[in-house]
């Protein structure tokens, strides 16, 4: 796991970095073009998605945008709702961009120290980021239980 207030990688294995890389250096031009996932870091409520993207300009980039729960008082609809019940939001401008040469000059120890470093900065910077990284409520985790049951339904109904 991790210490108190620090990021969790739990999700994001050195396994996870080299299909990453390896996608990156070999098949990078079959990345589909609404991007695809390789894993995510965690602070408290806060999630970081890592996927390979592509940009507005055509450029390939490794992303990592930030997802919290949403809050119900809020005037302003959720992001999206993934799972029925569980609707989150994003941070506009929170986002970290690498792009693909960036990328494949990293080691997986020194990814993980320049994200980190960037993503606490990142939370630094807006107070609704920092709210949700104060708090562990176990949403994710609840959130990827029921997401995986209901996939594992769609693909037994297929």
């Amino acid at each position: 796991m991790t210490e108190a207030g620090g990021v969790d990688w739990s999700h994001f294995s050195l396994a996870d970095f080299l299909e990453l890389r390896w996608r990156l250096l070999h098949d990078w031009q079959a990345v589909l073009p609404g991007g695809e996932y390789f894993g995510q870091a965690r602070i408290g409520d806060v999630c970081y998605d890592i996927q390979i993207e592509w940009l507005a300009d055509d450029e390939l980039a490794v992303t990592m945008s930030p997802f919290f729960p949403h809050d119900g008082d809020s005037a302003e609809p959720p992001y999206d709702e993934l799972v029925p019940g569980m609707p989150y939001d994003t941070q506009h401008g929170a986002s970290l961009i690498s792009n693909r040469r960036q990328f494949l000059e990293l080691t997986y120890e020194s990814f993980i120290d320049y994200a980190e470093r960037r993503i606490l900065e990142t939370i630094a910077r807006f107070p609704r980021l920092q709210s949700a990284a104060s708090n562990q409520t176990g949403f994710w985790d609840r959130h990827d239980a029921i997401l995986c049951k209901i996939r594992e339904r769609d693909d037994e109904d297929m």
